[in-house]
């Protein structure tokens, strides 16, 4: 993993506006505030074929108090993004879910 990426909407999105500027991100989709060198990408919307953000930021999964968005959506969306990139997350998500 090289980053993490991040769903924000309301006063979230204000937050990451307020630390850097919003672009265009590489699906073209939305907007989203590149921080920490890269490290953190925060989106106002999600890619293309996904649930709706605000769908996805209120079915997340708390883990130790930190709401994620479900394995379940994660494999949705690289499933059908079909990038190249997500291929071992692919895998590594189905043996997981295969295993528990």
């Amino acid at each position: 993993m090289s980053d993490l990426d991040v769903v924000a909407r309301a006063d979230a999105w204000k937050i990451a506006l307020s630390m850097a500027e919003a672009r265009v991100p590489p699906s073209g989709h939305g907007l989203m505030v590149v921080l920490f060198g890269g490290n953190i990408e925060v989106f106002d919307q999600w890619l293309p074929g996904a649930r709706d953000a605000g769908e996805l930021i209120d079915s997340a999964e708390l883990v130790e108090g930190i709401p994620f968005c479900s394995l379940s959506d994660v494999l949705d969306w690289k499933t059908k993004s079909n990038r190249d990139k997500d291929q071992r997350d692919i895998e590594l998500i189905r043996e997981y879910a295969r295993t528990n």
